[in-house]
């Protein structure tokens, strides 16, 4: 169901958006220390969570990378709104800008 290239563009999004987690507290709450981004491998998604909030799911048969409605349950929706992309061509920068995606 996973291919190693989806795994491997995974970790390579989690330590890009650990990064960008890391200068944007610096720049934005300096006496903050940054919450951790990591992944949690669920039946048919891959949660990419900080700390304890969720914020994507990858779909693991396709590497499509989607935002969270509430609690865990997929937007479709809002994937075709916020075009956030596949696991292997998003920008770990830009996915970071989008992690409060409210787009209705």
């Amino acid at each position: 169901m996973d291919t190693k290239e989806n795994l491997d563009n995974l970790d390579r999004v989690i330590s890009g958006l650990n990064e960008a987690e890391q200068e944007y507290i610096k720049k934005t709450y300096p006496s903050l220390e940054p919450e951790k981004w990591h992944k949690r491998i669920r039946r048919k998604f891959i949660a990419i969570d900080i700390g304890g909030s969720g914020a994507f799911l990858m779909e693991r048969s396709t590497g499509e990378l989607l935002n969270i409605k509430a609690y865990g349950v997929p937007d479709y929706n809002k994937k075709k709104k916020a075009n956030i992309g596949n696991i292997k061509t998003v920008n770990p920068a830009v996915l970071h800008t989008k992690r409060y995606n409210y787009l209705r």
